[in-house]
């Protein structure tokens, strides 16, 4: 009874903590007192001081300037709303301890069915509001310039964005977002924009295709820019101008920076590089431009980065001095093309002179290392229960050491007398730990990382079936090493006799084996029994990887507990971890509450 009370009590304090906010309970666009709260409606409510009577069944006496939509529902917009007072905006879900919540997924989508922008946020005064907008998608109208300036938002004021989708802005300048950015008295009060987790993609501008700032004034982290347009060829994040002021500006504590994000199959150059942006930890790859330099100090930055494989019509295009006579960008620690500046030796820029850039097309499935041994990259893809994709780096057969490869361990965390030297960011675009507390880390927005083990494996089956499943989602960042690899890499021949196969697998079996099992590059693994046993095949399977090769012999290995259980055709309580099938036990939980993790490989 005391658990029930406790229960109930709790239930009645949430309902009253959340009837403070106010939910909009229609997907139309209506202003009218039918007792049915718009979006439109939340907005002038807030914009009005919120009065305690309400506003057309929004809000009332005890409501506070935040407003929540339902998960993967359409509000749809005939014209723009203006936002002139400080909110929330965000999308809610219903609580459920046994749902894994991945932000971002399941956003409530404001889409504008007429032809003009979503949002203009900007009171007239100068003191600036907070804007916030959290697990919202917006859709632009899809027309020829949805307005002239911001096709889905025009900001003058504190804008945070985080797990947010834009696509199908159309405008002349920024086809998501305009940024004013810069005050007209060149002080320092001017809109911002703060940028995470957020996807840009398929807007379109004259210039902008995304972002149009007037100055640099935004701090955008882990982020994607995919198929976006600018018409005129310039940048997909277009600033105007350079900061007004440099004279404050540290070149290591940058104020506005883009950093641990992807510029992906974008038709312009990715960012032009103005004075007082930094840009570090970015992938730039297959746009028809990368950088646009155009930086009269030394406050404006590239680092730690990847900017190849950008053309236009089969030209290069990865770099463009605007001025060479008065440009001082800095490069430091990149891998980019001929076309690029490299700056002094000390600051460790590369040339890439390769030609294969993808292993496979350009979105899907990675060929493996026997298919293609000599790209850079797999395909853009976006892995199960995420929010955004990226382009994870191949660590390919050919390289000696882990430094072989011109993306890992490229990054220093110390400085060695370098000025201009810029640390790599703490984490990647997943969120993946870089490990600052070693020594190296990697060029661009992803950083490889290796598990420290795999996770359980294995199948319930019945009499005569086959146990299958797939292991690559285990490996980390890394491929199976090739059976013709595996003699070379083990130094030595398969203790079985039997000649290897793919991932160079070992058994370690505890008890007399009871089937056998095969294992390709894709990660396929499949057992089968060597007869009509009843019970568990229990054995710790050992592979080796792209990047454990490079340990030590004593450990150049993935582990994992496999069990297979075997019980004739009725019913079957489960007594494995499901992979591809099965059912998920007790002792698999509490296994995978006990996973040690990632770690990050290094020399």
């Amino acid at each position: 009874m005391l658990k029930q009370s406790i229960g109930i009590g709790m239930l009645l304090m949430a309902g009253h903590a959340f009837s403070a906010e106010i939910t909009v309970t229609t997907t139309e666009d209506v202003v009218k007192d039918d007792k049915e709260c718009s979006l439109r409606e939340a907005i002038e409510y807030i914009n009005n001081g919120m009065p305690e009577a309400g506003y057309n069944g929004c809000g009332g006496k005890d409501a506070y300037a935040s407003i929540s939509l339902k998960k993967n529902e359409v509000y749809k917009l005939t014209k723009k709303i203006d936002i002139k007072a400080e909110l929330n905006l965000k999308t809610a879900y219903d609580s459920n301890v046994n749902e894994d919540v991945v932000l971002g997924l399941n956003n409530a989508v404001i889409e504008m069915t007429g032809k003009d922008q979503i949002f203009n946020i900007n009171d007239g005064e100068k003191e600036l509001l907070a804007i916030n907008f959290k697990e919202i998608s917006f859709k632009g109208c899809k027309q020829d310039q949805c307005a002239d300036k911001g096709g889905i938002i025009f900001n003058n004021e504190k804008l945070i964005l985080e797990n947010v989708k834009f696509e199908d802005g159309y405008a002349r300048l920024g086809g998501a977002i305009y940024n004013v950015g810069f005050s007209e008295d060149g002080a320092a009060v001017a809109s911002r924009l703060y940028i995470r987790t957020t996807i840009f993609q398929n807007n379109k501008a004259v210039d902008g295709g995304a972002i149009y700032s007037e100055a640099p004034a935004y701090e955008i982290y882990t982020s994607l820019f995919k198929n976006n347009e600018s018409t005129s060829g310039r940048a997909i994040v277009y600033n105007q101008n350079g900061l007004a002021d440099i004279s404050k500006l540290v070149f290591s504590n940058p104020q506005n920076i883009i950093a641990n994000s992807t510029f992906f199959k974008n038709k312009g150059f990715a960012v032009n590089l103005r004075d007082g942006l930094a840009l570090n930890n970015i992938t730039v790859l297959k746009n028809s431009g990368g950088i646009e330099l155009n930086s009269t100090s030394e406050h404006a930055y590239l680092a730690n980065s990847v900017v190849i494989g950008n053309a236009l019509s089969g030209t290069a295009q990865d770099c463009k001095v605007v001025n060479s006579g008065t440009d001082k960008s800095v490069f430091y620690n990149n891998l980019v093309a001929a076309s690029c500046p490299v700056g002094p030796v000390a600051n460790l820029n590369d040339v890439w002179s390769g030609t294969s850039l993808i292993a496979g097309e350009d979105e899907g499935s990675c060929k493996t290392l026997t298919e293609d041994r000599n790209a850079l990259f797999c395909p853009f893809t976006t892995a199960n229960n995420a929010f955004i994709g990226y382009l994870r780096p191949r660590i390919l057969l050919d390289y000696e050491t882990i430094f072989s490869s011109p993306i890992l361990n490229k990054g220093k965390t110390t400085a060695d007398g370098n000025e201009h030297h810029v640390y790599c960011e703490s984490s990647d675009q997943r969120g993946k730990n870089r490990n600052l507390d070693d020594v190296w880390c990697d060029r661009g927005a992803i950083e490889i990382v290796v598990p420290v083990s795999m996770p359980r494996l294995g199948k319930d089956i019945r009499t005569g079936e086959v146990a299958k499943f797939n292991i690559l989602d285990a490996l980390g960042d890394s491929d199976l090493i090739p059976k013709e690899e595996c003699t070379k890499v083990m130094g030595m021949a398969n203790p079985t006799g039997e000649p290897w196969q793919d991932g160079c697998p070992i058994v370690v079996q505890s008890t007399e084996s009871k089937g056998k099992f095969t294992l390709n590059l894709n990660g396929d693994f499949e057992y089968t029994p060597n007869g009509n046993w009843h019970g568990a095949d229990i054995f710790e399977l050992r592979v080796v990887t792209s990047s454990t090769r490079f340990n030590t012999s004593a450990k150049n290995y993935l582990a994992a507990e496999v069990r297979i259980f075997q019980e004739p055709n009725n019913e079957m309580e489960s007594k494995t971890v499901k992979t591809s099938g099965g059912a998920l036990g007790w002792a698999g939980i509490f296994a995978l509450l006990g996973l040690v993790g990632f770690r990050r490989f290094k020399k």
